[in-house]
């Protein structure tokens, strides 16, 4: 756990990186399962049991209201899962949920990773990396800095909003996770309008290289 607390109402830009690089993924299956932990572990409750996860099935189940989760521990507002690392952007629920949200996100992976693929040791660095978003300006620009991250994929540059593990589709096609993902936050302020969201992620494009710096 974190020394910093997380403050109720406020929004975070999150980051996590392998150690040495690994590969976070492998296949399309880690990936799956990573998105599975992601919105189930977002719940007071504990983790399911997620050997009966078949591709998305539980995510869809509690999307669709047939999985209840109890009170979700954040808001997840925009995600992107990268080969070594990812990133979420979250709003915090009560204090210090985020990193009760984290530790139930870093531990069930690794978990799952060092089984599958007979490894011991760290799968992240020591902890996860925060920055707080201290104005909507800032909040904003993180939503189109983790949903241009793709660029740096081979093939993905300029088609990031067709990237199947970030929610940039979510906000410029069909939403895939219902209210389990907090997008009105975003595209409130765009009168929910897909196509209006998208100019402005392109019209940021250019500072993404600044927000490098200005982002863990």
């Amino acid at each position: 756990m974190r020394k910093i607390p997380f403050i109720s109402g406020s929004f975070y830009h999150i980051y996590a990186h392998t150690v040495s690089d690994i590969l976070l993924f492998q296949d399309n299956n880690d990936q799956k399962r990573f998105l599975n932990i992601l919105f189930l572990a977002n719940s007071e409750s504990s983790l399911p049991r997620l050997d009966r996860a078949h591709d998305l099935n539980l995510v869809w189940d509690a999307r669709d209201g047939k999985l209840n989760l109890g009170q979700p521990l954040v808001q997840i507002i925009a995600f992107c899962l990268m080969p070594n690392h990812f990133h979420f952007l979250l709003g915090e629920g009560k204090d210090g949920n985020i990193s009760k949200f984290m530790h139930k996100i870093l531990v069930s992976f690794s978990k799952y990773t060092n089984l599958k693929y007979e490894r011991r040791g760290h799968l992240f660095e020591s902890n996860f990396h925060s920055k707080p978003l201290e104005d909507n300006n800032y909040l904003l620009r993180a939503s189109c800095y983790i949903h241009l991250n793709p660029k740096d994929i081979s093939n993905w540059n300029n088609q990031e909003e067709n990237y199947f593990w970030s929610s940039y589709a979510d906000y410029v096609k069909e939403n895939r996770w219902g209210n389990l993902l907090s997008r009105d936050i975003i595209m409130s302020q765009f009168e929910n309008d897909q196509s209006a969201y998208q100019k402005f992620v392109e019209e940021t494009r250019p500072e993404v290289s600044d927000l490098d710096t200005e982002l863990p």
